[in-house]
């Protein structure tokens, strides 16, 4: 038998998608035997005085880093925030989890980018590079001009307005935070943040590294009477579904493929200990997958008003079954005037931007769900699958099947 040690707390939407996959590989595999801190596993009480074979880790401190890899046993991160030698990482790609970020923050219209970020942590950095990457914000420069992030070249003019605080800090445990809620002196997030918030030029779009970030940006922006989305979008990481639906606004977030990461880690793991090797020293990064509108991002913002009230309205409503007549209904400019300028700005029809929309919800739904096809169909607007046929080209059954339906 081999005795694995799933060490987290179990205590966010991560860990719970971590462990899913990693009981989903030991439930295939009978010699394996978890060790955790939950009533469904053995107990595990004491991780530095166990006497097991593996471990699967949410590393998050320099410290925990450092005694885990004293253990002398294979160790799996899953966090990816520190690395060390003797511990092999599976996790998130950060970079391209930055790069989708900055797609979906560009869909929006917005020209104006920040960044909330967990100092020196590997994936925050990581989601920091491919949010520069994706928002254009990368050059090669001069070698006497350029300022570098983590290998990657910024030119002078290529720097991101960027609020960089330990992950304790945002998590509200910093004294200076403490002494906020007690009455104090204004600091910690309402002071610091909110002095960063109001800094910005609006309209703005913040990318936050994770959604604890993205929820207390919400929470002071709201304090300080800054509208959200119009003036400053937000989206966050891990798409912690409750929380993201129930803040205000609600929170747009990237969803991680966390059930993949614990299924992915619980296979390396099982290969090295078969092996009869060390863990090497290498990292495997899981995508994410796609970004989860809420309302904290559905807006579009565009130097014409009208425009950019047409594209907002389409985003929230287009669900709903509504036609180009609805929005004239709501708009005061007739049809052609409205047609011209919105192609103009965007580049396509009222019509296509509708089913554009539409789409994008029922791919995310045959993706993530297990809905019957005509329900998909019905609740994004389409009304009926031939509808949906005929604007994507095959059957929902057809694209729900394809390998690109899960890209």
């Amino acid at each position: 038998m081999k005795n694995i040690a799933l060490c987290m707390e179990l205590s966010d939407f991560y860990e719970h998608g971590i462990a899913k996959g990693v009981v989903r590989y030991a439930k295939a595999t009978p010699e394996w035997r978890l060790f955790g801190y939950g009533w469904m596993f053995r107990p595990l009480a004491d991780l530095d005085a166990w006497k097991g074979d593996g471990i699967i880790a949410r590393i998050e401190s320099p410290g925990d880093a450092d005694r885990i890899a004293a253990l002398g046993v294979p160790v799996i991160d899953v966090a990816g925030a520190y690395l060390r030698p003797g511990i092999m990482t599976v996790a998130n790609d950060d970079f391209l989890t930055g790069y989708k970020a900055a797609l979906h923050l560009r869909s929006c219209g917005f020209e104006n980018f920040a960044f909330l970020g967990v100092r020196e942590t590997f994936w925050s950095d990581e989601r920091k590079k491919g949010f520069l990457r994706g928002i254009g914000k990368t050059a090669p420069g001069k070698v006497d001009d350029e300022v570098r992030i983590g290998g990657i070249a910024l030119g002078k003019d290529c720097r991101l307005p960027s609020f960089e605080r330990p992950l304790s800090w945002w998590e509200g445990a910093s004294e200076g935070n403490q002494r906020e809620k007690d009455g104090a002196a204004p600091g910690g997030f309402l002071g610091e943040l909110g002095a960063f918030l109001l800094s910005l030029e609006k309209p703005v779009a913040i990318f936050a590294c994770n959604d604890t970030a993205g929820m207390r940006a919400a929470e002071v922006a709201g304090s300080l009477g800054v509208s959200i989305p119009d003036s400053l979008a937000i989206l966050g990481v891990d798409d912690e579904d409750i929380l993201c639906e129930f803040a205000s606004p609600s929170l747009s977030s990237v969803r991680l493929d966390c059930e993949a990461i614990g299924y992915r880690a619980a296979q390396t793991l099982d290969a090295i200990l078969k092996s009869g090797g060390a863990a090497p020293n290498s990292r495997i990064a899981i995508p994410p997958k796609e970004v989860v509108e809420r309302e904290s991002t559905r807006v579009y913002t565009c130097p014409d008003p009208l425009v950019a009230t047409a594209a907002t309205f389409i985003r929230a409503r287009a669900h709903e079954g509504i036609g180009v007549p609805d929005l004239l209904a709501v708009l005061p400019c007739s049809r052609r005037a409205l047609e011209n300028r919105f192609r103009a700005a965007l580049g396509r029809s009222l019509h296509e931007e509708i089913i554009r929309v539409r789409l994008v919800m029922a791919k995310r739904l045959l993706r993530e769900t297990d809905l019957a096809l005509e329900y998909v169909a019905e609740r994004c607007g389409f009304g009926s699958l031939p509808r949906f046929r005929a604007s994507e080209g095959t059957t929902p059954g057809a694209w729900r099947s394809r390998k690109e339906a899960f890209l």
